[in-house]
């Protein structure tokens, strides 16, 4: 279970307790990412994460942070997203306090000190270079940048380009920290064996000083065309790269959990219809999967291989059976049952970690009206039925909106138009 407050300043607080480990986390979220960017500062929200482990007033170099955190054998990290950015530090129950004290010190007395500005200045340029050559990875930002259009706030890039990375300034770094790290944007989750009484003192005490604000609100965004597309990114590799995918439903939508379902079963796992055609029985990849991903307003629904450069016109062919099929045909009660098990039983491995509890329930406050228990999600599941999976393919898997983007040797991919029949 869990319980929702807020501190005084306005602040979001879940409290998840389980007192039957012995570890306690606490995440922060910030209602602030790449979607909340200028095509200007594309990528600050990212340099920023980066830069609050860099410093502060009372701890002043990144040595003081990590070797605090490290003495107590502390997991620690942060991330950001298009929606959102998290820091997170994971420890035994007894640094409870300690937890919340460092982030907490990260948030309102960061430095950001010129010398360390440059120095992350270049560590972020050698983090693009890195994904520049990693194709199955930079892939993802192609699709997104294609299915949204580059100059969109869902099509830019979560880490930015290099030219802009080279030419933000520290003043202008400050000033989009100090509009968007504040309470109306802040959401903690604490998960594991705590206090909630103990654990709200110390949240007001060191939380509680942080500016009230008003919420962070998205400009919609829908994909950029209501027809099918083919984007070629030329790259000289031995494979080609490739996402099929479609414009999709949001988080908020009333099918998220049939599109989840229908996602296990078309490339979800290791006996998906996808891995087992495309890969066991064809031969034709070593890696395919799908995939979906929602956001506030919009989402995807995506198909993502790496073939031989001969082999795409027969894995899409081989593709396009199945989800022809998945459209045509109710799935047998006993494939959407495992199907069903499977989600099931990812999501009850999740909740033995305190860091995923708190994941789990901050993910949703964060964008959600209304916060589900891992028991409610396994009954929203449960009640998928093989009609609400047929319905679900037929709206979203059409060929007239269908993206096919690929990072290959392929200057052109207009002919593969031919191997897209569903």
């Amino acid at each position: 279970m869990f319980t929702q407050t807020k501190l005084k300043n306005g602040i979001q607080v879940i409290f998840a307790p389980r007192a039957q480990t012995k570890a306690v986390s606490v995440l922060v979220m910030a209602r602030v990412g790449s979607r909340y960017e200028s095509k200007k500062d594309n990528g600050i929200s990212h340099f920023v994460e980066h830069l609050m482990f860099k410093g502060t007033k009372r701890r002043p170099t990144t040595l003081d942070i990590s070797q605090e955190l490290d003495s107590i054998g502390a997991d620690y990290n942060a991330f950001t997203g298009k929606e959102a950015t998290g820091y997170y530090i994971k420890a035994g129950k007894e640094n409870l306090s300690l937890c919340c004290d460092m982030i907490s010190d990260m948030l309102q007395n960061s430095t950001f000190i010129s010398e360390e500005i440059e120095r992350e200045r270049g560590t972020i340029l050698e983090e693009i270079n890195m994904y520049e050559d990693n194709p199955m990875q930079k892939i993802g930002d192609f699709f997104e940048e294609d299915m949204f259009g580059k100059n969109t706030s869902l099509g830019q890039h979560v880490i930015g380009t290099p030219e802009n990375i080279k030419s933000i300034k520290r003043e202008h770094i400050v000033r989009y920290f100090q509009k968007h790290y504040k309470a109306g944007n802040l959401l903690i989750a604490i998960s594991g064996n705590f206090n909630e009484s103990k654990a709200l003192n110390i949240l007001e005490e060191k939380f509680g000083q942080i500016e009230k604000s008003k919420r962070n609100t998205i400009k919609p965004v829908s994909a950029s065309s209501a027809r099918a597309q083919f984007c070629s990114h030329y790259k000289k590799t031995s494979q080609a790269h490739l996402m099929l995918g479609f414009p999709s439903i949001s988080s908020e939508h009333k099918d998220r959990y049939a599109l989840g379902v229908l996602n296990v079963i078309l490339g979800g796992n290791m006996s998906s219809r996808l891995f087992i055609q495309v890969r066991e029985r064809l031969g034709l990849c070593y890696f395919i999967r799908s995939g979906a991903e929602m956001f506030e307003d919009t989402g995807t629904f995506y198909i993502q291989a790496g073939l031989d450069l001969k082999n795409v016109g027969k894995a899409l062919n081989a593709v396009s059976r199945e989800l022809s099929d998945i459209k045509k045909n109710q799935v047998n009660p006993k494939e959407l049952e495992k199907a069903k098990q499977f989600v099931k039983g990812k999501m009850a491995l999740s909740q033995e970690d305190s860091l995923e509890i708190a994941s789990f329930y901050a993910g949703q406050a964060l964008c959600r009206k209304k916060i589900l228990t891992p028991e409610q999600v396994f009954e929203k599941i449960e009640s998928v039925k093989s009609s609400d999976i047929k319905r679900v393919a037929q709206d979203i898997i059409t060929k007239k909106k269908a993206h096919l983007v690929t990072l290959s040797p392929f200057k052109d991919i207009h002919m593969f138009a031919e191997n897209l029949d569903f």
